[in-house]
């Protein structure tokens, strides 16, 4: 208990920086939003100016050449913003086309709204716009970036000899807000000048901290705003037309996704019949491993205010198949500042799965703006009579000046299958300076032999315990050489939980320089000094342990400026293993050009090659046989982006990934788990593709509303015939049998406030 009151004692938050404040007045007339600041509404409104320099030096004045200032009004239905971003040099303002919440990865100026009206220091909800009208809008937490939210908004943009202009509308139905007489909302505003790779906020920021919502100035005096009905609806329906192996098949589907704002702080959303139709591919590989792969998940539902479940790290969502009934969550935060987050999908009975129901509750503590205490709860029931259940707790304490943090989380595990319940658990505690040009952690994490969230979760093996440390330096000025530098020493070392035996030891250096030109260089080294005992390669239990050799790997890589017409990035990577002479290298060439400003495009080459790897490759008669082989692949990435306007987009991906496995031998362990010659002799070679493209229309032809129509090619292959040549692989797969699907799908966004005053 004693050590339970330090803890609470010793990290509690406070702020001691300085916050501008901005006194906001109500309006009776509404501006017209069109990006034209004129001085008949605007010119009585109080302005605030002063921005301070945040990237790549934090704490510098702004420059005269690039002065800014804003304004804000509020009336009872939304709150708006002018900013006056003025240059001296206007022909020089970076303009690009992109496609909407996209802009981070364009070459544009572009201004960014933060505002949490709670002011709590833990979630802010950003929009940006561009010069020329482009949005992008997402939370942003101390922990996390949910760049998948998307609200109903409006915002316009011009460009004049002056600089560029933005008007903001902000209605509240798209935030969330206390139901309080009169309230004072965090607030920032950030400017990038791209041409000059620099950020500026009007609250200073500091750039070796990350706890951006603590930082924020204050909009004092909203009064008497009553916080809306947030009800929407966006029904859809979708068409497709598929052709494989010379069978079409139609489909027509319709759903609809509902969005009802429970009270001022909590939001239900629902989806009906959700159609995953147009989703895009996944990055399929050739899985070597023990361990499944882990995919990205793509479907908005699943994407979009789910970082409160996710918080726990018991949360995969790809888990919840695609054969959705339906699905729905609540999530808000109480005056108390307790976070709540439910989320419950349904998916069909199937060939391979029963009916079965998915669950995740999450209780989330906000402490002292910028600490928490959580709880989470995932359930799965099917109908087979099987369940599992796994609760966890976790927790991250700051200290006052947020430089100081201790993370721990304790995980337990329940799984009920062939009327057997199991039980597990894993724990982690992690103490870190997390400020500062000097930064460290330290931690150990443990999952005992039975613990399974992968019901739910992801989790690639248990069994495990390992202890980790690591230091890292940065410069927090640009130097006469470097506009950024950052150096890492890491080290793991881990141990098998029962029984008690050491596995590995790993240590990883790494620097990150940014040159004055904006060329990046990054050079890493990878070392495992001994001998690693692999126990899970064999798939037959720890008692098969496999003996991998002591390695050194070294990448070094390169990062033209991003702001030129054509830029490169280029990574060489090599590796010794001496116990079986494995040699690895490695090559990727990733050319980008800006063609217009509508059009942009970016070619990958990637290529790793391993001789006298080793592995598991099969099992005869019940031993396990590795083999000593040559694992290779290629992959070719073609991606292009034409955007007409701020509307309209087309928008193609390709890729091709080969892979082959050439054995040179077989063998089997001997007791001491090194390799030892095998009778076994059959042909266990693989070569795999994996061949996709994907071609997209999105037009967004009314707010929250859009039109897309999506063109899919797919050919997913493996065979065992080694080829010497590409050109002789790809004549072969392009014989293969081939996935094509043209779709459409139109979704139109209906808002209750809107249509209450029709």
């Amino acid at each position: 208990m004693r050590f339970i009151f330090f803890v609470l004692i010793a990290f509690p938050s406070f702020l001691f920086a300085q916050k501008k404040e901005y006194k906001i007045v109500k309006i009776d007339t509404p501006p017209t939003i069109d990006g034209i600041i004129t001085d008949e509404y605007w010119g009585s409104v109080q302005s605030a100016n002063n921005f301070i320099s945040y990237t790549p030096v934090s704490g510098e004045p702004i420059s005269n050449n690039f002065n800014t200032e804003w304004k804000a009004v509020y009336d009872n239905q939304a709150i708006y913003f002018a900013v006056y971003m003025y240059d001296k040099n206007a022909d020089s303002i970076m303009t690009q086309y992109c496609k909407r919440d996209n802009i981070y990865g364009s070459n544009n100026d572009f201004v960014t709204l933060l505002i949490n009206p709670y002011a709590d220091g833990q979630t802010d909800f950003s929009f940006s716009l561009t010069p020329y009208s482009i949005q992008e809008d997402e939370k942003i937490g101390q922990d996390y970036q949910d760049k998948n939210w998307d609200m109903v908004w409006q915002a316009e943009a011009t460009i004049s000899e002056n600089g560029w202009f933005a008007e903001f509308k902000i209605p509240y139905s798209a935030i969330r807000f206390p139901k309080k007489d009169i309230q004072d909302w965090s607030f920032n505003i950030k400017r990038h000048i791209r041409r000059i790779r620099s950020t500026f906020s009007w609250n200073e920021l500091d750039l070796t901290r990350n706890d951006i919502s603590n930082q924020a100035g204050i909009i004092k005096g909203l009064s008497d705003i009553e916080p809306p009905l947030r009800l929407s609806f966006s029904p859809y329906v979708s068409a497709y037309v598929t052709d494989f192996e010379n069978e079409t098949d139609f489909a027509v589907n319709g759903g609809v996704d509902l969005k009802y704002g429970i009270n001022e702080s909590f939001t239900l959303d629902m989806t009906l019949i959700p159609d995953f139709g147009q989703v895009g591919f996944d990055n399929q590989v050739l899985n070597l491993s023990p361990f499944e792969v882990q995919y990205d998940e793509k479907r908005p539902f699943f994407t979009e205010g789910t970082e409160l479940y996710n918080k726990s790290g018991l949360f995969y969502s790809r888990r919840i198949s695609d054969n959705l009934l339906n699905a729905s969550k609540i999530s808000g935060k109480t005056k108390k500042n307790l976070g709540v987050g439910v989320l419950n999908a349904i998916t069909n009975e199937s060939e391979n799965n029963p009916l079965s129901n998915y669950n995740i509750i999450t209780l989330d503590q906000s402490i002292h703006s910028n600490s928490y205490v959580s709880l989470t709860n995932t359930n799965v029931i099917r109908t087979n009579d099987e369940w599992a259940n796994v609760t966890g707790l976790n927790s991250s304490l700051k200290n006052k000046s947020n430089k100081f943090q201790l993370s721990s989380t304790f995980n337990l595990s329940n799984v009920h299958e062939d009327s057997l319940t199991t039980t597990g658990f894993a724990s982690n505690i992690n103490f870190s300076k997390i400020a500062g040009r000097f930064q460290f952690y330290l931690g150990n994490n443990i999952e005992s032999d039975t613990y399974d969230p992968n019901d739910m979760g992801f989790l690639y093996n248990n069994n495990e315990v390992s202890s980790f440390g690591g230091i890292s330096y940065k410069i927090d000025k640009p130097s006469s050489y470097f506009v950024e530098f950052k150096s890492f020493l890491n080290a793991n070392i881990e141990y098998l939980y029962q029984p008690y035996l050491f596995s590995n030891i790993e240590i990883e250096a790494k620097q990150v320089s940014t040159f004055t030109n904006y060329l990046t260089w990054v050079l890493s080294a990878d070392i495992v000094p001994v001998e690693e005992k692999d126990f899970f390669e064999s798939r037959t239990g720890i008692d098969d342990v496999f003996i991998r050799s002591e390695s050194y790997k070294v990448r070094t890589y390169f990062s033209s400026d991003y702001r030129k017409t054509i830029a490169i990035d280029l990574s060489l990577s090599g590796g010794k293993a001496p116990l079986y002479d494995e040699e690895t290298y490695s090559f990727r060439l990733s050319p980008r050009i800006r063609l217009s400003d509508k059009l942009f495009m970016y070619y990958v080459f990637s290529t790793k090659t391993v001789d006298n790897a080793t592995g598991y490759i099969s099992t005869f008669n019940e031993t396990p046989i590795y083999s000593i082989r040559k694992e290779q692949f290629f992959t070719n990435v073609l991606s292009a982006e034409y955007v007409l306007n701020n509307k309209m987009s087309f928008d193609l991906k390709f890729r091709h990934h080969w892979q082959q496995v050439e054995n040179y031998s077989f063998h089997e362990l001997d007791s001491q788990g090194y390799l030892k010659q095998s009778t076994y002799n059959d042909n266990e070679n693989v070569n795999f593709n994996a061949w996709n493209i994907d071609l997209n229309f999105s037009y967004w032809f009314a707010p929250g509303s859009e039109l897309t129509v999506v063109w899919k090619n797919g050919i997913l292959n493996e065979g065992n015939r080694i080829y010497t040549y590409y050109t002789d692989n790809l004549e072969a797969l392009l014989e293969q049998a081939q996935e094509n699907s043209l779709s459409l799908r139109l979704r139109y966004y209906l808002d209750y406030q809107n249509l209450k005053k029709k």
